[in-house]
C-alpha cells in the first residue's frame, strides 16, 4: 500500500539535520506496521512524509498507487481524506466537547447533521466513550483523550491510520488498553495502521512487520518475529537488549565455566514442546538453565532460554545439531 523509494529529507537552520537518508521501504496493506528507533532516528519525519506534512527533498512516496509528492494542493487535500492521524499529545480542541471533537472532520467535509450524529455515535461506541460525549477534554484521563483522538481520526472512514508516538504520554496499563483498541480496529475495519515508537514492547504487542531506523538510515525490516528473534543489524540488537534476555549478563561472561553457554530461541508451537528434555534423553548430557521466559509477538508465541551444556565436545555438538534439526534457533555464546 505504501512505498518509499530512495527518500531523503534534510532540515536546515542553525544545525543541519539529515532526517532521512535514501530510505526505501514497502508497507503492505491491511496490517499493523511499526517503525522503531531512538530519538532523532527519523521516525516522525518518515511518517509525516506519508501524508506530505513533510515533503521529501528527493525520492518518491507512493500511497495506494498515488505518487504523493507530485500532487497539487487540491489533489493532496483530497488524498488526505483517506488518511487519519493520531498524535502523542492528543491535539484535541479544548473548547469543544468529545462529541464536537469527533465530529470536527465531518463538519469540515460538509456531512449532514444527521449523518454526523450517527457516525459519532458509532465511533464513540467503538472506542468506549458513549458516556463521555458531552464531556470536555480537561475532564478526561490521558487514555480517554487518546481514544477521542482515535475516534476523530476514523471519522471520515480512512483506509490508513498513522500513529505518531500515540502511547508515549500514557502509563503502561493505559498503553496496553489503547494498543488493544488499535488491534481491534485493524482486525474489524481492515484498515492499514502505521505506528512509530521508541518502545520495543509496543511493537511486540500489536505489529505484524517492523522497520528499524537509526540516524535516518533504514537498518532492517521484516516480520516482527524474525527481526526480534534474529536481528540482522547492530541497531536492532542494541534496542533488543533487556527485552528478552538478548544480552549476556556480565557475571556470566566473567564466570569462566568450562561448559558451553548457548542461547536458544523457540518460535511458535516449539515454545510449548519438550525439546530440551528430549535432547537430554537422546544425548545424555546435563543442562543448567540460567534464564528463560515465554512471551509472544502479537499472536505468535516464542520462548528464550540461556543454558549451559555440560558434556563432551562431541555430545555438545550433537545436541546443538539436534536442536537445529528441530528448528530451534541456537547461538553459542561460549566458550
Amino acid at each position: 500500500m505504501i512505498e518509499f523509494k530512495d527518500v531523503t529529507k534534510t532540515f536546515t537552520g542553525k544545525n543541519t539535520v539529515h532526517a532521512l537518508k535514501g530510505v526505501s521501504l514497502k508497507i503492505p496493506a491491511g496490517g499493523i506496521f511499526g517503525v522503531i528507533g531512538q530519538s532523532g532516528a527519523g521516525k516522525s519525519t518518515l511518517i509525516r512524509c506519508i501524508n506530505m506534512l513533510e515533503r521529501p527533498d528527493s525520492g518518491e512516496v507512493w500511497v495506494d498507487g498515488i505518487l504523493m509528492n507530485r500532487l497539487s494542493p487540491k489533489e493532496l487535500r483530497q488524498a488526505r481524506k483517506e488518511t487519519g492521524m493520531i498524535f502523542q499529545h492528543f491535539n484535541l480542541l479544548s473548547s469543544r466537547t468529545v462529541f464536537q471533537n469527533i465530529a470536527f472532520p465531518l463538519e469540515l467535509a460538509g456531512v449532514s447533521k444527521d449523518k454526523v450524529r450517527s457516525r459519532v455515535g458509532q465511533l464513540a461506541e467503538l472506542v468506549g466513550l458513549t458516556d463521555k460525549l458531552q464531556t470536555y477534554p480537561r475532564q478526561l484521563s490521558g487514555g480517554q483523550k487518546q481514544r477521542v483522538g482515535i475516534a476523530r481520526a476514523l471519522a471520515t472512514e480512512p483506509k490508513l491510520l498513522l500513529c505518531d508516538e500515540a502511547t508515549s504520554a500514557l502509563d503502561p496499563e493505559t498503553t496496553r488498553s489503547v494498543l488493544s483498541l488499535l488491534r481491534t480496529i485493524n482486525e474489524n475495519l481492515g484498515l492499514t495502521i502505521v505506528l512509530i515508537t521508541h518502545e520495543m514492547a509496543v511493537i511486540q504487542q500489536i505489529c505484524d512487520h517492523v522497520a528499524v531506523l537509526e540516524d535516518g538510515v533504514l537498518r532492517e525490516t521484516g516480520r516482527v518475529i524474525d527481526v526480534f528473534t534474529r536481528p540482522q543489524s547492530q541497531a536492532t540488537a542494541n534496542m533488543l537488549q533487556g527485552l528478552h534476555g538478548s544480552k549476556l549478563p556480565a557475571e556470566l561472561r566473567s564466570k569462566g565455566s568450562a561448559n558451553t553457554l548457548v542461547r536458544l530461541t523457540f518460535i511458535d508451537q516449539r515454545a510449548h514442546q519438550p525439546i530440551i528434555s528430549q535432547m537430554i534423553r537422546t544425548h545424555d548430557l546435563d543442562v543448567n538453565i540460567l534464564y528463560g521466559r515465554i512471551d509472544q509477538m502479537k499472536t505468535t508465541p516464542f520462548g528464550m532460554l540461556l543454558v549451559e551444556l555440560d558434556g563432551t565436545r562431541e555430545q555438545v555438538t550433537e545436541a546443538v545439531q539436534f536442536l537445529q534439526k528441530n528448528q530451534v534457533e541456537v547461538e553459542v555464546l561460549s566458550p
